[in-house]
């Protein structure tokens, strides 16, 4: 990994689903240090929605940082493989969210995406819990 890369840890947070959502992220540089939080609270939503925009806010502040290459991490199998391709997008409520990653992605060097267990996700849903929940 060189310097233009990162990890972005993602997740979403949905009080109810659905219900008051939140988004949150977790950037590390090439090392594995955290060099940003961001979070994003989303009012009534659903969970799906909530974890594509976790993602979302964390492509957007790793590209204003300047990272031109992306590994993105995240719990939610669903978005991992629609993002990847693996599986269709069924729901058009996640018709829009879908869209604007592949926007982003599309001014990347390089972008991959990977499912993670929940327990490695801990950070990026302590951020997506705080936009929900204050």
């Amino acid at each position: 990994m060189s310097n233009k890369s990162c990890t972005v840890e993602f997740d979403g947070a949905c009080k109810g689903n659905p219900g008051k959502g939140g988004a949150g992220a977790v950037i590390r540089n090439a090392r594995g240090d955290v060099v940003a939080r961001v979070n994003k609270p989303l009012g009534f939503t659903t969970n799906n929605v909530a974890e594509y925009e976790g993602l979302i806010v964390g492509i957007e502040k790793a590209t204003e940082m300047g990272y031109k290459e992306i590994h993105a991490r995240g719990d939610s199998q669903l978005v991992c493989k629609q993002v990847d391709g693996s599986w269709k997008v069924g729901s058009s409520n996640l018709f829009e969210p879908s869209r604007r990653v592949n926007d982003l992605v599309g001014g990347l060097d390089e972008f991959d995406i990977s499912h993670v267990p929940r327990e490695y996700n801990t950070e990026a849903d302590q951020e997506a819990n705080k936009a929900a929940y204050g």
